[in-house]
């Protein structure tokens, strides 16, 4: 049994031959052929068991990935109108995965209005206003939405 470094490291050494790519009902798996402890199955890292794939195209790419060039199928035991297996679902990982693509939104757009910001500072046609007029209007707005949120809590 391999795992994925495992198999890297023995093909890197010349220890395996080829590659099987074994079929069983709806599932793909990778076996190695290899010069010392004949075949090897590719497992799990983690609960070492069959790593399984769902579309040969992508036990494929593995195997290709691992720099195995040839190889051989076993396709006795699949069954074309097997139920596909479930995709893993990893809410976790997506919403790690969310919440890094909304922070990457947010430097995208901070950035652009930094950018627009330097360009307008330069444009001479660009209507300057002063830091204490911008500190007045601001100190209004506060006033005005404290005002307003006062009256809220009094009905």
């Amino acid at each position: 049994m391999f795992d994925l470094a495992q198999a890297s490291a023995a093909v890197k050494a010349g220890g395996v031959l080829s590659a099987i790519l074994r079929a069983d009902k709806g599932s793909f798996y990778i076996e190695l052929e290899t010069r010392e402890s004949g075949v090897a199955e590719l497992v799990t890292s983690n609960g070492r068991e069959r790593r399984s794939f769902r579309d040969p195209g992508q036990a494929l790419k593995v195997v290709r990935e691992l720099g195995v060039a040839t190889g051989r199928f076993a396709l006795e035991e699949w069954d074309t109108h097997a139920p596909i297996q479930k995709a893993w679902s990893r809410p976790d990982q997506a919403a790690h995965m969310k919440a890094k693509h909304q922070r990457a939104d947010d430097a995208a757009e901070f950035e652009s209005d930094v950018l627009q910001a330097l360009a307008e500072a330069d444009d001479p046609s660009v209507t300057k206003i002063a830091h204490a007029d911008v500190m007045a209007l601001l100190d209004a707005k506060v006033a005005q939405i404290k005002k307003k949120a006062a009256r809220k809590a009094r009905t």
